[in-house]
């Protein structure tokens, strides 16, 4: 296990796309902490009320997760959709498998070692925005919430890797991450569509197009329970999330539905062993 994460490591290090995903990320975090640090002056400045201090920094956290989860999901993107086809194509990938190894032990050894860089990148990405709004913004936050939110956006990318690396064993390398960037999009753009929609009040039809994105690619359900759970749940989300047009949590993902996400993830796994064991080297 240890040997594939350092292998994938040193893979990631040879893309440049890596380095240019790192350069950009502290980029963003550094204008994003300016920016919270400005506006806040200028809040306190005009001696708002407590709860409006409140109010802003709940949806400065917002906006901050919104896009920590967008760069999480591009890092997922650009790190494992050439996993199986790419690897095959340059014939690394028969090398490895030449190894006295079951073939569904080195898929999941595969995903593992991805997993982990996808975790270590996400925490960093929360740590930081979860940072700047507690000490800059002034935002209020429980160790409990913290932790479910925690839990819950590293959850996302998880499931996206999964679905990535599945799709790397039957497609090539770019049109795998075509596809798997187009199918993120459309449940992100379901997501904002369900936000603004919420203003209209429920309407039964789309509600039922809604749930079945959901299901086929959960993410964004995923990504909007963390953000409900970060913020408070039932207790403060309610200030920040009814008004937000696009950007509003129109529903929230069951602990049933969070079920379903861990059983979606398997059944993909196990179809990604399934596939890998059966694909022609």
């Amino acid at each position: 296990m240890t040997m594939y994460v350092s292998a994938i490591f040193k893979e990631l290090t040879r893309k440049r796309v890596f380095l240019v995903t790192l350069i950009l990320t502290f980029i963003f975090m550094i204008l994003f902490a300016v920016g919270v640090r400005e506006v806040n002056s200028v809040i306190e400045g005009d001696q708002s009320s407590p709860a409006g201090r409140l109010l802003n920094s709940m949806v400065f956290m917002m906006l901050g997760m919104f896009f920590a989860q967008f760069l999480a999901a591009f890092f997922v993107l650009f790190s494992a959709m050439g996993s199986v086809t790419g690897e095959q194509e340059n014939g690394l990938l028969l090398a490895v498998a030449a190894r006295p190894i079951s073939r569904w032990k080195l898929y999941l050894s595969k995903w593992l070692g991805h997993a982990v860089w996808v975790i270590a990148y996400s925490a960093f990405l929360f740590a930081a925005i979860v940072w700047t709004i507690h000490s800059i913004g002034g935002l209020p936050l429980l160790a409990g919430d913290v932790l479910r939110g925690f839990g819950l956006f590293i959850w996302m990318p998880l499931l996206l890797l999964t679905l990535t690396m599945l799709g790397s064993v039957y497609l090539p390398m770019l049109g795998n991450g075509i596809c798997a960037a187009l199918l993120y999009g459309f449940a992100l753009f379901c997501g904002l569509v369900e936000g603004v929609a919420s203003y209209q009040g429920p309407h039964p039809a789309l509600e039922k197009f809604f749930l079945l994105t959901g299901l086929l690619l959960p993410t964004d359900s995923v990504y909007r329970r963390s953000l409900y759970e970060l913020v408070g749940g039932g207790d403060w989300a309610g200030l920040a999330i009814s008004d937000m047009g696009p950007f509003s949590i129109a529903s929230v993902a069951s602990n049933t539905y969070l079920l379903y996400t861990v059983v979606y993830m398997a059944v993909l796994l196990m179809l990604g062993c399934r596939a890998f064991n059966r694909k022609d080297l």
